[in-house]
């Protein structure tokens, strides 16, 4: 039999998750859309900031899945979401001290194994909130994408004028309240040891698998736009500002379409509706080889916000749907290590190689064969009914 039990804040959970994505990723905002910008304006090449792109998800591809894992098995979720964020928060203070290559490179690896399980432990906690209490988890997750968009258009703006030299302090403050908010989260159902299914069950349901191969490559392609849209874009002669706007505007439009996400799944179905996003998402990308202004490569990203917003919802609430309750958590930091882990680690030197020797038109070339074979994998799935309901337990 499986005992549950609740870590009960006594908190409106509505409004505890969506403080909780607010917060969360305005603090991304601040930092992460101009991170590789700031290296490249220290003097690193293309292909240096491939290569602490695709040593970071490795390190995601080793500790997220594990940590999520111990989190689950000790029910120790929210502990473990609060010790990452602290080590984050640490971490990004120091990378802010060094200038070459050879010294950012182990120390942005560190703060990449301490971020690697945060999203995970909270959106396998958020969704279950959302199930339990009877919530839209993307009316929830909406307010991340919101505090993502409004944070990073100010932000672009103030480091256009004053510089970078502030930026890591200012999202070091916004990292504390999503510490504080952290233990303000459910925790979940508890699972006796005895009737804990083997972690191996995940990879025996077709639907998650195809999820976890999704993942992977659905990745590598939004994640070229995002890895290298600044540089792209600047190379189009756009400034910190169009960048700002570029990465802004592409979060905000997600938020009325997180907000109607559920409606839309309704309507659709959950297995539907994520092949809609990653069609959405393959023609944005289609955008970015063809754009040849910085107005061009916003337009395609506010495309890309429609279908990341159907794509963010939609897969959280499948893994969540499929995964067993004791191993929840380690199935979306699975995924996760997929989405910027696995295809960071095998595909951003590529892209960095293509961009510094063809031009950002070819990698985003390499980037849309990707996405459309993920358009035919998820097509397939689809027809083969692998999204299936699955019995219930008895």
């Amino acid at each position: 039999m499986i005992a549950r039990r609740f870590h009960l804040s006594g908190t409106n959970p509505l409004l505890v998750g969506s403080l909780f994505y607010w917060f969360y990723w305005a603090f991304v905002a601040v930092y992460d859309p101009f991170l590789n910008v700031y290296f490249s304006d220290l003097g690193l090449t293309a292909l240096q900031i491939g290569m602490i792109a695709s040593i970071v998800p490795l390190s995601s591809l080793i500790w997220s899945p594990f940590v999520s894992a111990m989190a689950d098995r000790f029910n120790k979720r929210i502990q473990f979401l609060q010790w990452s964020m602290t080590a984050w928060m640490v971490m990004l203070g120091i990378v802010a001290l060094p200038k070459t290559f050879w010294m950012l490179l182990p120390l942005v690896f560190l703060m990449a194994l301490a971020r690697s399980a945060t999203s995970p432990l909270s959106d396998s906690m958020i969704a279950g909130m959302a199930v339990r209490h009877g919530l839209s988890f993307g009316r929830m997750r909406m307010w991340g994408s919101a505090g993502f968009a409004l944070v990073t258009i100010v932000c672009g703006y103030l480091w256009a004028q004053v510089g970078y030299s502030p930026m890591f302090g200012v999202a070091i403050l916004l990292a504390l309240p999503v510490i504080y908010l952290s233990s303000k989260l459910e925790s979940g159902p508890v699972v006796n040891s005895q009737a804990r299914g083997p972690i191996l069950e995940l990879l025996r349901d077709p639907g998650l698998v195809t999820l976890f191969v999704l993942s992977f490559l659905m990745g590598a392609a939004m994640l070229s736009t995002y890895v290298f849209g600044g540089i792209y874009m600047a190379s189009m002669g756009g400034n910190e500002f169009m960048m700002g706007l570029m990465f802004g505007l592409s979060a905000l439009v997600e938020v009325p379409v997180m907000h109607f996400s559920g409606n839309i799944i309704d309507r659709l179905t959950s297995a539907r509706t994520l092949w809609l996003a990653v069609i959405i998402l393959t023609i944005s990308i289609v955008g970015f080889v063809f754009s040849s202004t910085p107005e061009g490569l916003v337009v395609a990203s506010m495309v890309k916000g429609v279908g990341f917003g159907l794509f963010a919802v939609t897969l959280v609430r499948l893994i969540d749907e499929r995964a067993p309750d004791e191993w929840k958590s380690t199935a979306q930091a699975i995924s996760s290590a997929c989405l910027i882990g696995l295809s960071l680690l095998l595909t951003s030197a590529l892209f960095g190689y293509l961009f510094d020797n063809w031009g950002g038109r070819t990698m985003y070339m390499a980037a849309t064969m990707m996405a459309i074979t993920a358009v035919l994998l998820m097509g397939f799935a689809v027809a083969k009914n692998w999204f299936a309901p699955r019995l219930s337990e008895t």
